[in-house]
């Protein structure tokens, strides 16, 4: 599962730089911010995973993490038409299923 989450971790970033060049950089900057967030949560996932202990800091930075993806979500709304934005976003639930998924899988095992 780690190396699928770095997989979706590397199409945000192709993803951003594909629409840096064919939509504008606004939303590129967005999907390099959603991608640098995604990265963050990627570590939190894994470390909740390693250490099934309930952190509460750890679960803190999770959710801010969250909430700032689903923010930017909302911002979307500014650019409907914008592919690689879209793409870039459903890029980041998929990750967030996934990692959900996993850290799951890390505390049914303890």
């Amino acid at each position: 599962m780690k190396k699928a989450m770095q997989g979706l971790l590397v199409l945000m970033l192709v993803t951003a730089g594909l629409t840096a060049i064919f939509e504008g950089a606004e939303q590129a900057l967005l999907l390099l911010v959603m991608t640098g967030f995604t990265g963050q949560a990627y570590r939190l996932m894994c470390a909740a995973h390693d250490d099934p202990e309930e952190d509460e800091v750890r679960s803190r930075k999770l959710r801010t993490v969250e909430i700032f993806t689903v923010v930017c979500g909302f911002i979307s709304f500014y650019w409907p038409s914008s592919v690689g934005l879209n793409v870039g976003i459903g890029l980041c639930l998929i990750f967030y299923c996934g990692g959900m998924r996993y850290m799951k899988e890390g505390t049914a095992e303890a």
